[in-house]
């Protein structure tokens, strides 16, 4: 089936099923160790014994179902069962095996009241203490597949409309589960074409992916789009990746991987962690396209990973990138196969004062470098637009602006949200750059999202757990994130101002006790937490908080101890 003919996103799955059920689906990689070769015809079976265990609960078209497993074949198939079912799906950060368990839950909990979930999907582990705490929501727990025969007659539900929402992609942190992207079946579908269109995926392709299935990346690109297209994909966990990135090498070696993807700190966590012994023999020739996207994309890193793995068959011209987000479902422009990202030297201070792109030798002074994140894909309107929201001349900074049939339907239960980035049918971002040569350049942000590893950081989270921890002024705290070039992605910054009752001596306890709370509810590991004196922070005229502002004096501190 083409995928423009399907309304669901289960229907090319479902003739997949029917035409080729012992096709491999899924090579699963788990933390233990093994490695498990999934059919066509297995994943489905699995998805409708969830979808069975979901309807036993009652949950039926339309009802939201939140999947909150580790990473594992039965989450992906309870996502599957989820979309047999009709149901809206969302998938939540997967649990670490740490102190935090209740916090987890607590947080869990709060998605289930933010997006009015009927039902969730937990580990049996969690069960219990999850029931006791969602006793007064009509929300069920679900935490075993329903085992039933091959030939038992029960089959998806089918009668699905294209404008139906099929899935909600939340960010993380705590004020930020209160926004729910709401994709429909139609945007992803839509995605998903554009997507195999621009990486002129072909039959012999296999992707390899780490990229946590929660994050629209992990999810679109690394599962659903192989899985609706009729590719293989081999999936490991992020954090075997994290704690062994030579198994992730070995398995594009291996099973000739074609397509991957790794975020900008993913570059230089690799290039950094591996050893030439541990790589003898490695072939990573087969690899044809490797997105670098999520976050802020580095030369510096590129060539980082380029003169580490290019001995072992890693060719420049799979050095790619990409911009996307998850109101667009994934990919909004990627670089063209076949040739590496373009690189385009700027003048950085003209950039910053006149908002200009000026091009500038690569020795000049002030010269900075931005890495293409390429061209639209099919069917995606690009504009770089003022702040009266009119369009932009090449090269001038503005806010880019986004449309497409892959457009999200709106904000979960947050209109005002969605008034306020949906307007006439375009999606503003938020985020800076500019056009060049029909390319696009990313080179800052409006919006105050920290983004380390590809992951979004609300710095309101933050800041409010500043503020639980005696010591801290209220509203005295700044959180943002500044680029950390030896990872290749940001890292987490808190300034804040202490209580008159505070001094010196007591500076490490708070301090200690604020990285600890940051850990515990964010799972985030603070990059630096640095006390100021009263008056130091700056805000607006009418009283918010500059974390722009806060950003830049922070950094010329920071400059001037250097010097």
């Amino acid at each position: 089936m083409m995928l423009h003919q399907a309304t669901s996103v289960i229907e090319p799955f479902l003739e997949r099923f029917k035409h080729h059920p012992d096709a491999i689906a899924i090579i699963f990689m788990g933390d233990d160790g093994s490695e498990v070769n999934v059919t066509v015809e297995a994943l489905h079976h699995k998805a409708l014994d969830w979808s069975q265990a979901l309807q036993n609960q009652g949950i039926g078209p339309g009802d939201i179902v939140i999947i909150a497993r580790p990473h594992s074949l039965d989450l992906i198939a309870a996502l599957l069962g989820a979309f047999y079912t009709g149901a809206v799906a969302s998938i939540f950060p997967y649990h670490i095996p740490a102190p935090n368990k209740t916090t987890y839950l607590e947080q869990l909990c709060l998605l289930v009241q933010a997006a009015q979930a009927q039902a969730v999907v937990v580990e049996s582990s969690l069960k219990i203490d999850l029931d006791t705490m969602l006793a007064e929501a009509k929300c069920s727990t679900v935490d075993q597949p329903h085992r039933t025969s091959l030939d038992h007659k029960f089959s998806p539900f089918t009668e699905i409309s294209a404008h139906q929402v099929a899935y909600l992609q939340y960010t993380s942190g705590t004020t930020g589960l209160q926004k729910g992207v709401s994709l429909s079946h139609r945007a992803i579908l839509h995605q998903t074409a554009v997507f195999s269109q621009a990486l002129a995926i072909n039959p012999q392709d296999v992707i390899v992916s780490w990229l946590p299935l929660y994050h629209d990346y992990g999810l679109f690109a690394g599962l659903m789009t192989p899985l609706l297209i009729g590719i293989p994909t081999v999936l490991m966990s992020p954090f075997k990746w994290l704690r062994h990135p030579q198994k992730y090498l070995s398995a594009i070696d291996k099973y000739k991987g074609t397509l991957s993807f790794l975020p900008n700190s993913a570059h230089n966590h690799t290039a950094h962690t591996l050893r030439a012994k541990n790589l003898t023999g490695l072939d990573l020739s087969s690899l044809r396209f490797l997105a670098n996207a999520a976050e802020p994309i580095l030369y510096q890193s590129q060539q980082l990973f380029l003169e580490t793995f290019q001995p072992y068959g890693f060719r420049e011209e799979a050095l790619t990138t990409g911009y996307g987000l998850a109101e667009l479902t994934l990919m909004v422009t990627t670089s063209p196969t076949g040739q590496r990202a373009r690189v385009d030297w700027v003048d950085g201070q003209q950039l910053l004062e006149r908002r200009q792109s000026i091009p500038v030798d690569s020795n000049a002074p002030n010269a900075i470098s931005l890495v293409s994140s390429g061209v639209p894909v099919a069917g995606m309107a690009l504009a770089i637009v003022n702040q009266q929201s009119e369009p932009l001349p090449e090269r001038y900074v503005g806010e880019i602006a986004v449309q497409s049939e892959s457009l999200f339907s709106g904000y979960h239960r947050r209109p005002d949200l969605s008034a306020k980035v949906l307007r006439e049918g375009w999606c503003y971002t938020g985020d800076l750059g500019y056009i060049a040569d029909g390319e696009l350049y990313v080179c800052g942000r409006k919006k105050d999202l920290i983004i380390i590893g590809g992951r979004n950081i609300h710095p309101e989270d933050i800041e409010a757990i500043a503020y639980t921890v005696p010591g801290i002024r209220p509203d005295k705290a700044a959180a943002f994130g500044v680029i950390d070039e030896v990872l290749g992605t940001e890292k987490a910054i808190l300034v804040c101002e202490l209580s008159q009752s505070c001094d010196a001596s007591s500076w490490h306890d708070i301090e200690q006790a604020l990285r600890r709370r940051i850990f515990q509810t964010l799972q985030l590991t603070m990059g630096e937490i640095h006390p100021v004196k009263k008056g130091w922070i700056i805000k607006t005229p009418n009283g918010k908080l500059s974390r722009t502002a806060n950003r830049q004096k922070y950094q010329a501190l920071v400059n001037n101890k250097e010097a």
